[in-house]
């Protein structure tokens, strides 16, 4: 065993993916997903940190056009939607083989009560949306942000 290797780190992640799995289903059928998100065909990964002075959520897009890309902050949420288009056609000919996800994509992370809404910033660069969310004592109102 490596001495970078965390077989609890492994484990939390799996847990991660059951819950995520498991709220999604229920939210589902509970009628509680949007339209969006009951469309989305795949789900980006994503990291999540915090600073002293700020969250940040890191998504991997890659071959995303940033034009397709929307994040709304609303309810206590930063809500990620967007679309991965093919943009190659097989004329004459028929893919063997097709590994990569396309179509739209959602994702739907809770935000801690000390989040300043208004501050949250976008940037997308190498197929990486960085999303910096600065902290504050009150909660915030919804709105929407721009990605850069």
């Amino acid at each position: 065993m490596s001495k970078h290797h965390n077989p609890w780190m492994e484990i939390q992640s799996m847990r991660e993916e059951i819950d995520r799995i498991m709220d999604d289903a229920r939210d589902w059928s509970m009628g509680r997903a949007s339209d969006r998100d009951r469309f989305a065909l795949w789900r980006p990964v994503a990291d999540l940190y915090e600073t002293v002075d700020q969250y940040i959520i890191e998504l991997e897009l890659p071959g995303v056009d940033q034009e397709k890309i929307s994040l709304e902050s609303k309810g206590g949420h930063l809500l990620v939607h967007g679309e991965k288009r093919i943009e190659k056609e097989a004329t004459g000919s028929a893919y063997q083989l097709v590994e990569r996800s396309y179509g739209p994509f959602s994702r739907k992370f809770q935000l801690p009560r000390n989040v300043d809404s208004a501050g949250i910033k976008a940037v997308f660069k190498n197929g990486v949306l960085t999303v910096s969310i600065p902290k504050k004592d009150t909660p915030s109102k919804s709105v929407s942000i721009k990605v850069e």
